[in-house]
């Protein structure tokens, strides 16, 4: 009897060979096409949108403070950093700012030397102390200080910790370090398929996936950013929570998902994972090609797009012309959320971290 891991392995065997078929050809699809929906063209939606006006200001003394910590990494850090300004355009200070970059390079520094994709490249020992650092990682998150002999990475997040804890509202900075740990304990580990020994649904992967990404504490840190907190009791009693957490929801799926597509091939080509959305869409149907796989993920990407703007212009036009309290933090959430949305795509098609020979236009580099 063929095992399920062995129809997995044939798989994906067969999904690379696609690919490189597909490279051997010069055939490439539009990311632009795959994402745009049948109203709304998504290089439209993101034309008008601009990084943080304190960027610059920013990313070199994010730079300053991870090679300070002994945690900036030279073939890498300028691209994840770069990411900062575009994922949170509405920071209203160049200390927020430099915050939040701080948050999301000690992220991209454990993304990319223990994360998801290259935990299953370190040997057992690696593995080991990379499982155990997440843990004192998450522990500080608790506690607020770190242990008695701290690795860079510990002193880096202290340092953060403080930083954050002079400036935050503490009800939402409670709810944001949950959020955070949380985030660790699914992103430092091996997700792929042969390392979990079960094959997730299309479903159940999208959901792991989103608290893998992060997006839910950097969808949190847009109100840190900008010193406004939202006043969820006033929204429920407006009754839109519901819709509000739902788009906070979509924001961060549309996030970890075109990532996906953006990244397949730095993932699951050259690292050779299978924790990604293409190889989870051809996975759970039986049968599909990798062209399948592709078009089928840049659809789930299409739906959550298509609900975001249908949810967007409704929360706005409930709280439109009137003068609910909650109405200002509302909106500026709102446009947040938009940016963040766009952040994606407009980040995604500048950077060079998914650069080179690739099935996808906007990639390729060669």
């Amino acid at each position: 009897m063929v095992s399920e891991q062995t129809t997995v392995e044939t798989a994906l065997v067969a999904m690379r060979s696609e690919y490189d078929a597909l490279v051997d050809q010069g055939e490439r699809w539009s990311l632009r096409t795959l994402f745009s929906t049948p109203d709304r063209d998504i290089d439209d939606y993101c034309r008008d949108f601009r990084p943080n006006r304190f960027g610059e200001y920013a990313l070199a003394e994010v730079e300053n403070f991870c090679r300070r910590h002994r945690i900036w990494l030279d073939s890498g850090g300028a691209h994840y950093n770069s990411m900062t300004p575009y994922l949170h355009p509405n920071a209203v200070t160049a200390d927020r700012m430099t915050i939040i970059g701080i948050f999301n390079a000690i992220l991209f520094w454990l993304n990319d030397t223990v994360g998801r994709e290259k935990f299953a490249h370190l040997s057992a020992a690696e593995q080991l102390r990379a499982a155990h650092t997440a843990g004192r990682l998450r522990d500080m998150l608790e506690t607020r200080s770190p242990a008695a002999d701290p690795t860079p990475e510990e002193v880096a997040t202290a340092e953060f910790l403080d930083l954050l804890a002079r400036d935050a509202e503490p009800a939402w900075l409670d709810q944001f370090l949950g959020s955070t740990a949380e985030h660790l304990r699914t992103a430092i580990r091996d997700q792929n398929t042969d390392a979990r020994g079960d094959l997730l649904s299309v479903t159940d992967y999208i959901d792991l996936r989103s608290e893998v990404s992060g997006m839910y504490p950097a969808i949190a840190m847009c109100e840190f950013g900008r010193d406004d907190y939202l006043p969820w009791d006033l929204v429920r009693a407006d009754g839109q929570d519901e819709k509000l957490r739902r788009l906070r929801k979509l924001t961060a799926e549309i996030g970890a998902l075109m990532n996906d597509v953006f990244s397949f091939e730095k993932e699951c080509i050259a690292d050779g994972a299978d924790f990604n959305l293409i190889p989870v869409w051809l996975l759970n149907t039986p049968g599909a090609t990798l062209s399948d796989a592709v078009h089928g993920s840049a659809r789930i990407v299409r739906d959550r797009l298509t609900e975001f703007y249908l949810l967007s212009d409704q929360v706005l036009a409930a709280y439109a012309d009137t003068d609910l309290p909650a109405a200002e933090s509302v909106a500026a959430h709102l446009r947040d959320l938009v940016g963040c949305v766009q952040a994606t795509w407009a980040w995604q098609i500048v950077t060079p971290r998914y650069k080179g020979v690739s099935i996808f236009e906007e990639n390729h580099a060669a």
